[in-house]
């Protein structure tokens, strides 16, 4: 089987910490004045000067390491953090940033891909300091170049990623996309882990602490951001993977309602199966027998749990507490206070008539974590044996029924019968798997549910572009985060020649061109609810010419249409982004997983109703799918040549051939049974008419031999399933529960 590498070595993060090692002229003594007395508590900054000449850019100040909620230590461990309103005396120093909080720090060793060491290495300045007392914020705002003061100026709340267990809000400066942009950026800390997301799924410990610690930072914002010149009543929050879907998480939230305008979500749904713990107090006892507490009791247990080192609780092994790294231990539970309910349900039910603009993309490879470092993957490709090993692994531990069928039908579908035994292209077909199922499906289903019931706007993008600086080795497309860069206005640092954001890297003038077309998309969308007002995309920036979105309009997401904006090397509007591929995890796939009910075409007669009705040839009728060409042009021959454009076509054909053969052997049967029933009843009948001519003739019921027929087959014994039994049928794309490998997984 192949090896599943460790989830923390996601490469979009950790780049962007170089972001905050600028050396850019600064100058220091700014203050801010939190209330309206002289007595009232103050911070002091720091003053970054930047390009002068261009008039687009500002100066910027920075207030960081701000409390906004009450250290969670001691008996407050695992518990609703309470909002600190600034209380200090005088004034605060604001010129560094707080803890990060408690986390594995992640070690490498010479077989790590080196691009990930790299990552890796840039991220340990920022981890230095680890602390349970680390609920700090840090403020970016603009200022005008003559000194004073930017009032009502829009709020963009940055949530940082990190798979639930990893990060922190201080790798990420706001500096150039505040300065650009004229809006306020913000970033936090939130708890992660254990600390953030431990649930015994009772009131000992009910979870989503991390959750809790965003609605706090949102709540201070809200509150005291007006000192800043910022506008409470335009705050928008945006994130990147976990971040992301916290993001969909806070709109779903009845907590957080009427904190914040706007969403941004970038690679992350709260519908992506690593959103959400399935299993929380299972985690929680595996957790708590790895160090020694007694789990028979959850406030037992979690007692103990308090008492425990920081130390030891971070670096407990989630190697023993996850089995899976397609889902996570430590994650967001349905708590019926943060999240009510199952986000599925939350979105198509309760998003009705909210007010909020909702932004949401993906990246062209971000399924790119799921292959890195993976046994068999490497430059030369993918052979035929790992992927098929990759496939089995991920449906076994996502799927909780018919896993033989969607294993085929997987392995078919994102196979390229043009070049079957290409390992090229293999893995390319691999990081297109696990980029659909995990980003791509969920954030067009999200959409789709949304956008015809979403007061505000939605909007969906594509981000192909792949610039000077990779995160990833060069045979991989933009990877997961790649954007963010871009976002946060590195090239542009780097273009200002006054220490580059990123010290080894060289961008391009077309990175710089791609980074300002992005700031200007994103803060429009924070100011307006339309990435296309209220700056349209200017002609050059700091003298780079031309720019290539300028004239580009990133349309509306509709449900019927489904246009988004493709940013790739020449950006432009396109529609139906991989529909052929989402087709197959959304329409094709829960038709598999979930067992048919067959009803009783119209005009036909209820077999159920047909008193001890005998069965046809054989017990049931079960469909045995065998993907591959052997659908399209019969067994033992060769496949003809396929165009590659039209291959997902040939995928699509395929399927339809599928169900339709499917639906010809059920309606042989349904006749069958129908004309054996009818024989049935003219027997009976004839039966009948003989007993009764019996009876008159002799006066005495004559002996009768007794035969035992089987039960009737009903519509529920026509399941598509290979194994399973007759039974209740399960939702659509059931994801993988813990509950169901309790014992083979960690003996929890």
């Amino acid at each position: 089987m192949a090896y599943l590498p460790d989830k923390l070595g996601h490469p979009f993060v950790v780049l962007l910490s170089i972001l905050c090692t600028a050396p850019l002229v600064q100058t220091r003594d700014p203050v801010v004045r939190i209330g309206g007395g002289e007595d009232s508590p103050s911070l002091r900054g720091i003053k970054v000067d930047l390009d002068n000449s261009d008039k687009e850019l500002v100066p910027v100040e920075k207030y960081l390491g701000i409390p906004y909620a009450e250290p969670p230590t001691g008996v407050y461990r695992f518990k609703q953090a309470k909002l600190q309103a600034p209380n200090w005396d005088g004034a605060r120093n604001a010129t560094s940033f707080g803890p990060a909080c408690m986390q594995a720090v992640r070690k490498t060793t010479m077989t790590t891909p080196s691009w990930t060491r790299q990552q890796v290495a840039s991220m340990q300045p920022y981890l230095q300091t680890l602390n349970e007392d680390c609920l700090y914020l840090n403020i970016y705002r603009p200022i005008n170049k003559d000194g004073t003061e930017m009032r009502n100026r829009t709020v963009m709340v940055f949530i940082h990623g990190g798979w639930w267990s990893s990060g922190t809000g201080s790798m990420y400066n706001g500096t150039i996309l505040a300065s650009y942009g004229k809006v306020i950026v913000v970033t936090f800390n939130y708890r992660l882990g254990i600390f953030g997301f431990l649930s015994t799924e009772d009131g000992n410990a009910r979870g989503n602490y991390g959750l809790w610690d965003q609605i706090r930072a949102l709540e201070w914002v809200n509150s005291y951001i007006s000192f800043f010149g910022g506008d409470p009543h335009n705050i928008v929050i945006f994130g990147s993977g976990t971040g992301a879907a916290s993001v969909h998480l806070l709109m779903l939230s009845p907590k957080a309602r009427n904190k914040f305008r706007r969403g941004i979500s970038m690679s992350g749904s709260a519908l992506a199966t690593w959103a959400m713990s399935r299993n929380g107090r299972a985690y929680a006892t595996a957790a708590a027998k790895q160090v020694n507490c007694d789990n028979s009791n959850t406030k037992i247990m979690v007692d103990c749990l308090r008492g425990k080192s920081a130390d030891v609780l971070a670096n407990i092994s989630t190697s023993i507490v996850e089995p899976s790294r397609y889902y996570f231990a430590f994650a967001p539970v349905v708590d019926l206070f943060v999240i009510p309910s199952d986000p599925t349900r939350l979105t198509t039910k309760n998003m009705s008539n909210l007010p909020y603009d909702y932004m949401v993309g993906v990246t062209e490879s971000d399924g790119f974590m799921y292959v890195d470092g993976v046994k068999g993957v490497g430059d030369d490709g993918i052979n035929k044996d790992d992927f098929e090993g990759l496939v089995d692994n991920f449906v076994q531990q996502v799927f909780q029924s018919r896993q033989p069928e969607i294993k085929d039908a997987v392995t078919f579908s994102y196979t390229d019968w043009s070049d079957r035994n290409n390992d090229i292209k293999r893995r390319k077909s691999t990081v297109a798997l696990f980029t659909d199922y995990f980003f791509v499906q969920p954030a067009v289903t999200t959409l789709n549910a949304i956008a015809p019931v979403l007061k505000g706007n939605t909007f969906f993008y594509a981000f192909l572009y792949r610039g000077e600086v990779g995160f990833g080795p060069e045979w991989a497309a933009a990877v997961h985060g790649e954007e963010l860069p871009f976002i946060f206005g590195a090239p542009v640092g780097a273009k200002l020649g006054r220490g580059a954001l990123y010290s080894f890297s060289n961008f391009t003038d077309q990175d710089n061109m791609y980074s300002v077309a992005l700031m200007t998309y994103w803060t429009n969308f924070a100011k307006t609810g339309n990435p296309n007002l209220p700056g349209m995309q200017k002609p050059s920036f700091l003298g780079i010419r031309p720019n290539k979105f300028e004239g580009v309009v990133w349309p509306r997401y509709i449900a019927e249409n489904q246009d988004y904006l493709y940013m790739a090397m020449r950006p432009r509007q396109r529609d139906n982004y991989r529909a052929n591929k989402l087709m197959f995890w959304i329409e094709w796939l829960p038709k598999v997983q979930t067992p048919s009910q067959m009803a009783t075409p119209p005009g036909q007669p209820d077999l159920s109703k047909c008193p001890n009705y005998p069965p046809t040839r054989g017990t049931s009728v079960r469909w045995r799918p065998r993907p591959g060409p052997d659908v399209l042009i019969g067994r033992g021959t060769k496949s003809p040549p396929v165009q590659s454009s039209s291959r997902e076509l040939n995928v699509t054909i395929a399927v339809g051939a599928s169900l339709l053969l499917i639906n010809i052997i059920v309606f042989i049967v349904v006749n069958y049974r129908r004309i054996d029933c009818a024989a049935y009843r003219r027997r009976k009948k004839r039966t009948d008419k003989k007993k009764k001519l019996n009876a008159n003739h002799s006066g005495s019921i004559p002996s009768v031999r007794i035969l035992e027929i089987g039960p009737p087959i009903r519509g529920q014994d026509l399941m598509l399933t290979p194994e399973e039994p007759s039974g209740n049928s399960r939702s659509s794309l059931d994801y993988y529960h813990p509950n169901n490998h309790i014992e083979q997984t960690s003996q929890l």
